[in-house]
């Protein structure tokens, strides 16, 4: 009888626990502004952001706001899309998806600075309930952010997320371009410069034939595909650009035919030549490895970019880079070192050190995130190397952990303008709570 007891006691402790671990109930699903404060500077002509949940809906996500307008008026001074009507804008997030983008566009051209729009969550539907960050001010001029947090916007993809993500501290902003958008990026200043897509870790060798319309044999593109394989083929540090960014030691040259790999699974191979058309315009010209059909485009030099980027699979200048002066840090998918090798990092943070961005690392046994002040500016050691972050920010996860953020550590960023940012990483998988492929970064402005 007490066997029969004690068994039906363990099934049903079994059944209790079985259903707390298979019910546990999911957090609440909810909707935020992607930054707090937003301004549209003197130079652009709209402003955009997005209207993120926490996780995909099964259905469409319809949220209302409210506008409420400072000093500038619908129709005459701005609209919006989607179009706002009796200062109410309905915004829908499809099914399966996560963000929907609101753009501001300027209908006046002169604008004193301080006009404003309030843009405030009111409801939403699919259950989904309103986050802590549901207003949002745009202001009609440059601001300087005090800080704020961002969920950068990886995509899809986890640890092979399919955007990279600019970030601009001061203007609280982030911009997102797919990493396979582009597959050649080409300097802006006076000397001859053009990298390959180190975020989808393509390679490139130089031609045996430097003939572009000379077809190639299967045979010797599986001979190339072996030498451009990164991680168990035969390339090596000869086959991708330098890692810190000096284009000298890019492996594209002026006037050379080059097999290129665009990585990825990307095929099939491709013949590739750059020149100079004159000094402010190069020429690329290109054919796949088994075509003898080559065409051409002209990319013209900007030099409020520090490169300007061109698609061979679409044949045209594609815009991926914000301006110079409008980025601080990317995160990416990268093709970076490890040892003597070529090797992808996932979740890689580069600064713009060609922008005039500086950043240094700080640990919290030194000083506390919290406590870093305008005091201890003087005693930082900035550098504007590009990998001074890196992929140091977080742990690499391994067999029996996943990757998570070093929680002894954060960074100090001066951006162009010299305005000082503390800046740490909050989360960025399920070893600290968060997703693959939306890090979570928080920031506040020190001077």
């Amino acid at each position: 009888m007490k066997k029969i007891l004690y068994f039906s006691f363990f099934l049903v402790g079994l059944f209790a626990t079985s259903c707390s671990d298979d019910d546990a109930p999911l957090p609440d699903n909810s909707v935020n502004f992607s930054a707090s404060e937003l301004g549209i500077s003197e130079t652009e002509t709209s402003k955009s952001f997005t209207i993120n949940i926490d996780r995909k809906a099964n259905t469409a996500v319809t949220i209302s706001l409210t506008v409420t307008p400072k000093g500038v008026s619908y129709g005459s001074g701005y609209t919006t899309t989607p179009i706002a009507e009796n200062n109410t804008l309905a915004v829908t997030i499809p099914a399966g998806e996560t963000s929907a983008t609101v753009e501001v566009k300027k209908v006046a051209t002169l604008f004193d600075g301080d006009e404003t729009i309030d843009f405030e969550i009111t409801t939403a539907s699919a259950g989904i309930s309103l986050g802590s960050k549901k207003s949002l001010k745009l202001t009609f001029g440059a601001i300087i952010s005090t800080g704020s947090s961002l969920k950068l916007e990886g995509g899809e993809g986890g640890a092979s997320a399919v955007n990279s993500v600019f970030v601009d501290f001061s203007g609280n902003e982030q911009i997102s371009a797919a990493r396979k958008s582009w597959n050649f990026g080409f300097a802006t200043g006076n000397d001859f410069g053009v990298i390959l897509n180190n975020t989808t870790a393509s390679t490139a060798i130089e031609a045996t034939n430097q003939s572009l319309d000379a077809k190639i044999s299967a045979a010797d593109s599986a001979a190339y595909v072996a030498k451009l394989l990164i991680g168990g083929g035969e390339g090596n540090f000869d086959i991708v650009d330098d890692v810190l960014g000096d284009l000298s030691k890019s492996v594209i040259k002026e006037g050379k035919v080059y097999i290129v790999s665009l990585g990825e699974s990307q095929t099939p191979l491709y013949k590739v030549k750059v020149s100079k058309k004159d000094a402010d315009t190069y020429t690329i010209q290109y054919a796949k490895s088994n075509e003898t059909t080559v065409k051409s485009l002209d990319v013209a030099k900007n030099a409020a970019y520090n490169f300007v980027y061109a698609s061979i699979t679409t044949d045209k200048v594609v815009s991926v880079q914000p301006e110079k002066v409008k980025w601080d840090i990317e995160w990416t998918r990268a093709t970076y070192k490890t040892g003597t090798l070529p090797y992808i990092f996932s979740d890689f943070v580069y600064i713009n050190g060609k922008g005039g961005v500086q950043a240094a690392e700080v640990l919290v046994s030194t000083v506390a995130y919290d406590k870093y002040g305008v005091s201890n500016v003087a005693s930082t050691e900035f550098s504007s190397a590009i990998d001074v972050i890196g992929s140091k920010w977080r742990s690499g996860g391994g067999p029996n952990a996943l990757p998570a953020v070093k929680t002894d550590r954060f960074y100090v960023v001066k951006d162009a303008a010299n305005n000082v940012y503390k800046v740490r990483f909050v989360s960025m998988s399920g070893g600290d709570g968060g997703e693959r492929g939306y890090p979570v970064v928080e920031y506040a402005l020190v001077k």
